[in-house]
């Protein structure tokens, strides 16, 4: 079956990663400006009537997202991209893969946690593909919804909760404590803006 980042179910929250050191923090904060412009200038997201595009609702998501109330066990699906600026100014953006984001409102406050799906079979990865094109439509209005197998469906609604990393509402988003990144609700989509290793940001876009 495909294998989760997290795939323990456990019982009781379990402990919060330890925080990143603070160069991080400081090189996240350094590239996600141009990296953001970047990717707004590449798929001209400001023009008028420009068709839907989930690296818009990243690139656009510091200026029209919201730290929208959680409410529950959350299980969203999406794709994840890493995203850097290139010499020529142009948002250099990676092939798409399919991630999961788990959000749930704990009683201590409201806590995430976020994992590529990855297949373990040829089988698995054939429809992994089918995925990301399904998601890539969806996105793009071109597909009413996204149709999940049931036994991934209930994989990730179980991985839920397990969600671990403590969250907390600053500057209109979510921030991740202790770790480069922020939560946005732009319309119905949550976008996550992470750093990764190297020079590129992380940019997901998840729906219910």
């Amino acid at each position: 079956m495909f294998a989760l980042t997290l795939t323990l179910i456990l019982s009781q929250i379990p402990p919060a990663p330890p925080a990143a050191p603070a160069e991080l923090h400081q090189r996240f904060d350094k590239q996600r400006p141009a990296v953001l412009k970047a990717l707004a200038a590449t798929y001209a997201c400001q023009k008028p009537g420009a068709k839907p595009q989930p690296l818009c609702d990243a690139a656009l998501s510091e200026t029209r997202g919201t730290a929208a109330d959680v409410r529950g066990q959350n299980a969203l699906m999406g794709l994840s991209w890493m995203v850097k600026r290139g010499k020529n100014g142009k948002a250099v953006v990676s092939a798409p893969r399919l991630s999961a984001l788990a959000l749930n409102e704990h009683g201590t406050g409201v806590l995430a946690a976020v994992t590529d799906i990855t297949p373990e079979n040829a089988e698995e990865r054939k429809l992994l593909e089918q995925l990301v094109k399904d998601y890539e439509a969806f996105f793009a209005g071109r597909k009413a919804n996204v149709t999940l197998p049931g036994y991934l469906q209930s994989g990730t609604s179980q991985w839920s909760k397990s969600a671990n990393h403590p969250l907390e509402k600053k500057d209109g988003a979510w921030v991740f404590k202790g770790a480069p990144g922020t939560l946005r609700k732009v319309g119905e989509h949550w976008v996550l803006i992470g750093l990764v290793p190297g020079d590129a940001i992380g940019v997901s876009v998840f729906t219910p």
